[in-house]
């Protein structure tokens, strides 16, 4: 199998998982807001959310892990994955124990004095806190291994424990979620349950697939360690500007307006990474390709990957994204028995946020390749960062409650042109050529799908479920069309074409 073709199958396997794993996440979001209600719902974003918090941070980590276990594979024999894997274990040892340490007495000070909940319920956010805590730090030590999967390609193998695991997760909830026992906290043992699990699989797998590489042995190299906690720790500072959007953001909510509006931003977070999985599964695929590229001295192979996953992952986002937007309402109805009061606004925002934020969505791959990510990380997390204090800010001003995510949209808008810029003085090529292979042609879909878009809302918005259904039909036709006749170059449209007609004679 070339390595186009690897990145294609690697692809296939990620969508699988992700159709598997996003589908047990819809069924599992309605049943757990139904059974806990808004408001703990709500509180389990904001405390409980530490787990999601600090998994954003493990997987913008984990790729200190795979960036240097796949640059090691790159070398070929010469390279040396069992030091790389034991340094990356030891480091996030640390960090695991860190996050205890420093975590616990920072989050019971914030429970105690600042959360906005009622006094009765401060006893179950405490206990959801720990329980979080606790499998945050169990969710650091495994990233080393997800890493290693990654670097080596073995995406099937992380669809089969994920898929697993989460059919484990929705029986065990369904089964034991509407009983009469505090059901917040009983959700937090559920959650920390799945934890476990997850990683007892993980471990295993790597242990009997590669023995060699996670046999543990302690290296007394200083440079590496050095070198390798430099990289996480700018990998981190970026992680911490992503977790200040979503988990800072819920903060902030909640200081203004309280659990309920917290609520239908949780939703909208919720479907905000529904669709980034699907959207980013491409970029996965590529990374372990970009960097053993890179490391073996093909930089023009680099590039050239990292300007068509930008313009292809833009594209696979808004296929998903485009329909959403069109029939939020609908598909919120589908999907929640009760739908919390502005979610529809707020998901719309974040879904365009995300649409925004994706361009030039394969340039942090190529600038992690590089090894050079300090100033990169700086300009581009440090504008991120803005977002929290512009928002807070704005709210102190009596902006509306969607005033964060119209902030966001802004901010990754500009720091779409920014990570370009940065990207250039990291690895010189032309800016212009990646310009037209990726931002030019999103722009030239985005005018005829924005047209599309106010037309329907305003004058053929359905009020009926057929209605919505054929409509969310014709968007998704309707934005085949443009991709094929404006997203694709001559050259792409030729072996898309080649390929159905193929397909169809065979």
């Amino acid at each position: 199998m070339n390595e186009n073709k690897r990145i294609a199958f690697n692809s296939i396997i990620i969508y699988i998982r992700l159709c598997v794993v996003s589908f047990i996440t819809v069924i599992l979001s309605r049943v757990v807001l139904d059974a806990l209600g808004a408001s703990d719902f709500g509180l389990y974003s904001v405390v409980g959310g530490i787990v999601l918090l600090l998994n954003v941070l493990n997987s913008s980590m984990a790729s200190t892990t795979y960036r240097y276990l796949a640059y090691e594979l790159g070398k070929g024999k010469k390279g040396n994955t069992n030091k790389i894997f034991n340094v990356s274990f030891i480091i996030h040892a640390c960090f695991a124990a860190s996050i205890i340490l420093i975590g616990t007495p920072i989050g019971d000070y914030y429970i105690a004095h600042y959360l906005n909940v009622p006094d009765g319920s401060r006893a179950d956010a405490s206990f959801v806190f720990h329980l979080s805590i606790l499998a945050a730090a169990i969710n650091t030590m495994l990233v080393p291994f997800q890493g290693l999967l990654v670097a080596y390609e073995k995406f099937y193998a992380n669809a089969i424990i994920d898929i697993v695991t989460n059919l484990l997760k929705l029986a065990v909830i369904i089964l034991f979620i509407y009983s009469g026992t505090n059901r917040l906290r009983l959700y937090s043992l559920i959650m920390l349950g799945y934890t476990f699990i997850s990683s007892i699989a993980y471990v295993g797998y790597c242990r009997w697939k590669h023995k060699d590489v996670v046999h543990c042995r302690f290296y007394n190299e200083k440079p590496l360690y050095k070198e390798m906690l430099s990289f996480s720790g700018w990998t981190l500072f970026g992680a911490v500007a992503n977790v200040g959007k979503t988990q800072g953001s819920a903060v902030v909510i909640n200081l203004f307006f309280g659990t309920l509006v917290n609520a239908a931003y949780a939703v909208a977070h919720q479907v905000e990474m529904f669709i980034l999985m699907f959207a980013r599964s491409l970029c996965a695929a590529a990374v372990p390709q970009t960097t053993k590229s890179y490391s073996a001295g093909n930089q023009e192979r680099s590039i050239q990957l990292t300007s068509y996953v930008s313009k292809y992952t833009y594209i696979l986002m808004a296929l998903i994204s485009f329909p959403v937007i069109i029939e939020m309402d609908f598909l919120l109805g589908i999907w929640l028995k009760e739908v919390p009061e502005g979610a529809s606004t707020f998901c719309k925002l974040a879904v365009l946020c995300n649409l925004l934020g994706c361009l030039g969505e394969g340039i942090p791959n190529l600038v992690n390749a590089s090894g050079h990510i300090k100033a990169y990380q700086i300009v581009v997390q440090g504008v991120l960062l803005a977002g929290l204090p512009v928002s807070f800010l704005c709210y102190w001003l009596g902006a509306s409650k969607y005033a964060i995510a119209i902030v966001y949209c802004i901010i990754n808008f500009f720091n779409s042109f920014v990570k370009l810029y940065m990207l250039h003085r990291v690895v010189r090529f032309d800016i212009m050529t990646f310009i037209q292979i990726s931002h030019l042609r999103v722009l030239m879909m985005t005018i005829p799908l924005s047209l599309f878009y106010y037309l329907y809302i305003r004058y053929a918005h359905p009020t009926t479920t057929i209605g919505s259904i054929i409509g969310i039909t014709l968007s998704v036709l309707f934005f085949i069309v443009v991709v094929f006749g404006l997203g694709l170059n001559q050259s792409e449209r030729t072996k898309v074409t080649h390929f159905i007609v193929s397909k169809v004679h065979h």
